[in-house]
């Protein structure tokens, strides 16, 4: 294998987290490796020492390293759902105020100890480190380091790609060449294109209660409505100003809001297929940047509405220039999962 520039050529040891899983899913290996390949790196899996080496640029190979760290987390969500493994995990904080996951025996270890009721146990970390984990703090104690810790459940609703953290909410930037971000951009673009001078971001919103609320009544949907289409779900623009989008990564779309921009067509939370039209009401800030959301929406089933309707059956959609909107009357009807971020 040869490196365009040998002194950025660099080694990089990763931990198998799940290396159980890993040997169990030669398919996903080989699709890793090959990964690998075709990005000039050199991959091989050490299961006695619980280890994956990568030899390659610097670029590459951290490129290489998240990827892992998302497939170890694909295995782990999907044995959960097929209810192989228990979906417990123990985080610790690290210097820079991030989560990490402890490893899979460690995690086993502290579990069983909190499972005893106790109310602090001795451990070794993965530094070899004597520590003391404090239950009743929930900290992680090595001298007079401490280091806040917490404990998640993996929720079998949660979307297989989504990031595994131990927080409640947490919004998470999407990398600019995954095809994830390619796709929504791409979309974007089919009405923006032209209309605007730097695409800066697109975060993906990762609020668990607000999809639980979501999924559930798209479960009705799919029973009323039918698999086929979807339950009528679709993924629609919503823009909106800065002030108002903390608010419904937090609390979700709410039609108590409506009014700011209109209820033309009624009380509700307004959403269209169309980016450009979304993009009248994504007042910018004043560093001239604008929000809009990507959202889920399950439209039920087409009706007419007007400005004096507030609780029909489900939402409606009506024309203007040929440019579809959506009135949704149920804040569960709604989850915005993506944030993006242009001038």
């Amino acid at each position: 294998m040869e490196c365009d520039n040998h002194e950025d050529y660099i080694e990089k040891i990763c931990t198998l987290q799940y290396d159980v899983l890993l040997k169990d899913n030669q398919s996903a290996i080989n699709e890793y490796v090959d990964f690998c390949s075709t990005r000039q790196i050199l991959s091989i899996f050490d299961f006695n020492n619980k280890q994956l080496r990568l030899f390659g640029s610097s670029i590459s190979t951290k490129e290489a390293e998240k990827r892992f760290f998302d497939l170890q987390n694909e295995l782990l969500i999907e044995n959960i759902k097929a209810r192989k493994i228990d979906g417990i995990l123990w985080w610790y904080e690290t210097w820079d105020a991030t989560w990490q996951q402890y490893n899979a025996e460690i995690t086993a270890d502290i579990e069983h100890h909190y499972n005893t009721n106790v109310s602090s146990v001795i451990i070794l970390n993965e530094l070899g480190e004597q520590v003391k984990i404090d239950f009743h703090k929930l900290e992680e104690i090595y001298g007079t380091r401490i280091k806040r810790i917490r404990r998640s459940k993996i929720d079998e609703l949660q979307p297989i790609y989504w990031k595994l953290t131990p927080l409640n909410i947490e919004q998470f930037l999407l990398d600019s060449e995954s095809t994830e971000y390619l796709w929504i951009k791409d979309d974007f673009d089919k009405k923006m294109k032209g209309l605007y001078t730097r695409f800066i971001t697109i975060e993906r919103i990762q609020n668990m209660r607000l999809f639980k609320q979501f999924s559930i009544l798209h479960e009705e949907y799919l029973t009323k409505y039918g698999k086929i289409d979807n339950g009528t779900m679709r993924f629609l623009y919503h823009g909106c100003p800065e002030s108002a989008t903390r608010k419904i990564i937090e609390r979700g779309f709410n039609r108590s809001y409506c009014g700011v921009n209109g209820c033309v067509y009624g009380r509700g939370v307004y959403f269209s297929t169309d980016s450009s039209f979304s993009n009248k009401y994504a007042n910018p800030n004043e560093k001239k940047e604008k929000r809009m959301f990507y959202s889920r929406v399950l439209l039920g089933r087409s009706m007419i509405g007007n400005s004096t309707m507030c609780e029909p059956a489900d939402g409606y959609d009506t024309t203007t220039n040929g440019t579809h909107i959506f009135v949704c009357y149920y804040d569960s009807q709604c989850y915005p999962e993506y944030l993006l971020t242009y001038m």
